[in-house]
């Protein structure tokens, strides 16, 4: 995997979790946040760390923005700044601008002046807490895309072990496609149709929401 240099601009909750995330997957990590209470908070564990106001376009853009693969936005709750900060971003020739939002007008502000990817942490913890809700236990993470489609981790219920996935046939039976197996904490991307379930797998499956939800009831 190619080690990849990452901007996050705001360290609060967001942030940091971006941050630490990318760190422990082996990336680089810039922080920029203008609290200097928070850069000290985070300090002992993010090393490159810049205690300025990034509307600031001259002090960001010693930086080298247009160098970075990525950049991300996690000011969300001030949309002014959050705009201001994609626009100045996308005028510095940012890769990549990730931008957090919290409402759909927010997002559209953001698409509008050069976000690449708008993410709801709030909306998308809510969805993932309610299909889990749903079936507690079987379901450990999903992912929504739109209103329609996303992908979800679930354990593999009882009447899939000891079947193939060919034998299964998931996506003509049930409209959903398996992309990925986690066994024993190893991932088996793109699993084979003579692959057989055991207990204790995880499937990661893609498909549209009614899909997935009528297969995990069964």
């Amino acid at each position: 995997m190619k080690r990849c240099s990452v901007l996050v601009i705001g360290l609060g909750y967001f942030g940091q979790a971006v941050a630490e995330t990318l760190l422990q997957m082996g990336h680089e990590v810039v922080g920029v946040d203008r609290d200097q209470q928070v850069v000290e908070s985070v300090r002992d564990w993010l090393e490159n760390l810049y205690c300025f106001d990034a509307t600031d376009e001259d002090l960001l853009r010693r930086l080298g923005v247009s160098d970075f693969d990525a950049c991300v936005v996690g000011t969300g709750a001030d949309l002014g700044n959050s705009v201001l900060l994609t626009a100045i971003l996308r005028d510095l020739g940012a890769k990549f601008i990730a931008a957090k939002a919290v409402t759909d007008r927010q997002a559209q502000i953001l698409r509008k002046v050069g976000a690449d990817l708008i993410v709801f942490p709030e909306k998308e913890m809510g969805q993932r807490l309610a299909h889990q809700l749903l079936s507690p236990g079987r379901i450990l993470e999903h992912w929504q895309f739109d209103p329609e489609w996303s992908i979800e981790e679930i354990e593999a219920p009882a009447w899939m072990i000891g079947k193939t996935l060919r034998e299964l046939d998931l996506r003509r039976r049930h409209g959903v496609t398996v992309i990925a197996l986690r066994r024993k904490g190893q991932i088996l991307p793109n699993p084979a149709g003579d692959d057989a379930i055991q207990k204790g797998d995880w499937l990661v499956v893609f498909g549209r929401n009614a899909d997935l939800e009528r297969m995990v009831m069964v």
